[in-house]
């Protein structure tokens, strides 16, 4: 686990997912051939799914997520602790060109984003606060208070970079 420090009360996690390799065979090729599922109507100027994909590894995948927040240090105001649950789960397939507009999920408690992918010149995750650049780093997740303003500038690489999505919620009673 690596702790980025974006601003004095922000970090950002950078956390590894032991089952990488799984994940990536099983939704790799799928990704690769998806259709733009919102016709780039979102701050998402690059193929993305429905908002609630699923498939057997990417439950192993938010399993491990919710028991990684409970294992945070204290220093985080939204961790560890309490029961936390997955809003909404989504990709992004971004080829030469694409980007996505500054934006936050102010809503929302967590946002995390996962890099399927990691190509030399691939763009970067930009958080907008800090002008931080996070560089795609395959088989990682990065979880953020979601009201951290984030993006993806124009994605300059032939390579495609494809990320997981999510927004997450502490459980209220």
């Amino acid at each position: 686990m690596e702790s980025i420090i974006v601003t004095q009360s922000v970090l950002i996690e950078l956390i590894p997912y032991p089952r990488h390799k799984q994940l990536k065979e099983q939704i790799y090729d799928h990704l690769l051939s998806y259709k733009d599922k919102q016709n780039h109507t979102t701050n998402v100027k690059a193929v993305m799914t429905e908002w609630n994909i699923t498939s057997s590894e990417i439950q192993y995948l938010k399993d491990y997520i919710i028991e990684s927040l409970k294992q945070l240090p204290l220093r985080h105001d939204w961790g560890p602790g309490g029961d936390f649950e997955f809003k909404n789960f989504w990709a992004n397939v971004y080829r030469h060109g694409d980007w996505t507009c500054t934006h936050n999920h102010i809503t929302e408690d967590l946002t995390m984003v996962y890099f399927l992918t990691e190509g030399e010149g691939d763009a970067p995750l930009m958080i907008e606060e800090s002008k931080k650049l996070i560089q795609p780093k395959e088989g990682f997740f990065a979880l953020f208070p979601a009201y951290v303003n984030h993006g993806v500038p124009k994605h300059k690489s032939n390579n495609v970079r494809i990320t997981l999505s999510a927004d997450i919620n502490r459980v209220r009673d």
